[in-house]
């Protein structure tokens, strides 16, 4: 049993042995911790997420277009860089 996971919506396991006998235990799940954290710091927490996230886009954006710029022309990430990042800070304050 130990080794064996189980599903969300198993709330009983049935074991029967070979003389007959059968005996029930209950699965209990692992039980979701309650998150701790003051109600006064939950805005700034979701603001702080957010901007993590805008970040990312900003970023992963940024990557994106300096490849295509490197594989269009010879030099191409140098010659575009100041278009890849304008486009890539956009669409990160799209994002925020």
């Amino acid at each position: 049993m130990r080794g064996l996971k189980l599903g969300r919506s198993i709330r009983r396991v049935s074991i029967i042995k070979a003389d007959g006998s059968g005996e029930i235990v209950l699965h209990k799940g692992k039980k979701s911790k309650k998150k701790k954290q003051n109600k006064e710091l939950k805005p700034m927490e979701r603001a702080v997420r957010h901007m993590a996230d805008a970040n990312l886009a900003s970023a992963k954006s940024f990557s994106n277009s300096h490849r295509k710029s490197n594989r269009k022309k010879k030099n191409g990430w140098l010659r575009d860089i100041s278009k890849n990042i304008m486009r890539a800070n956009r669409k990160g304050n799209k994002k925020l």
